[in-house]
């Protein structure tokens, strides 16, 4: 069972996120909360496994919630739901520790699935998000950091940045697992992380 905590200060929506993760038989939410102070509080208490966190907040924004909870819990997960798609609001949540990306206008398109995209090791974004983050990637490809990827090391980043699972990728550039695993393996070892969400987060720090 996923569980799932809301971070909302709108209550229709919040209540209507509930009635859609608590309908689903392997997702349940375990907390909601109407501002990040109270989320903040509880969060020890509760440890979701993933987090749906809206931006505007009265009090603490959620980018500075998601700040705050990943200084002591590296290893949570955060998809942010809201309505800005301008690219500050995008890649400072990115780069604050935010795993997934959606536009509350698509918000509960599939909501579900990115939940459990998310939970899998996926970065789940609305498609116009995507596009952003790739065509910053493709500005920023002369990073130093990515002057000693290979052409496929590059084209396997943008992939996983993109959002995609090794699975996928694998299949989409029809190549075994393994293989992928071994090209990530490397693209973390010469960028100096250890994860994915921390490879996006140092490319989008540039």
């Amino acid at each position: 069972m996923i569980t799932v905590c809301i971070v909302d200060d709108q209550p229709i929506l919040r209540q209507t996120l509930e009635e859609i993760v608590n309908n689903s038989a392997n997702i349940s939410c375990i907390g909601s909360f109407p501002d990040a102070e109270s989320y903040i509080n509880e969060y020890d208490a509760l440890k979701p496994d993933v987090t749906l966190m809206d931006i505007d907040l009265p009090g603490l924004s959620g980018i500075e919630a998601i700040q705050l909870i990943k200084l002591k819990d590296q290893h949570a997960k955060f998809l942010v739901l809201t309505i800005f798609n301008n690219d500050d609001k995008v890649f400072n949540a990115i780069k604050s520790g935010a795993g997934g990306y959606l536009l509350k206008k698509h918000s509960f398109d599939y909501l579900l699935e990115n939940i459990m995209e998310l939970q899998a090791g996926g970065a789940p974004m609305s498609p116009e998000i995507a596009k952003r983050v790739i065509t910053y990637f493709q500005r920023s490809s002369s990073g130093p950091d990515l002057n000693s990827l290979t052409d496929r090391e590059k084209e396997v980043l943008e992939l996983i940045v993109e959002g995609y699972l090794y699975k996928e990728i694998a299949h989409k550039l029809h190549v075994s697992i393994d293989t992928i695993k071994k090209h990530a393996s490397s693209i973390y070892e010469k960028m100096h992380v250890r994860t994915r969400s921390e490879a996006i987060k140092k490319y989008l720090s540039k």
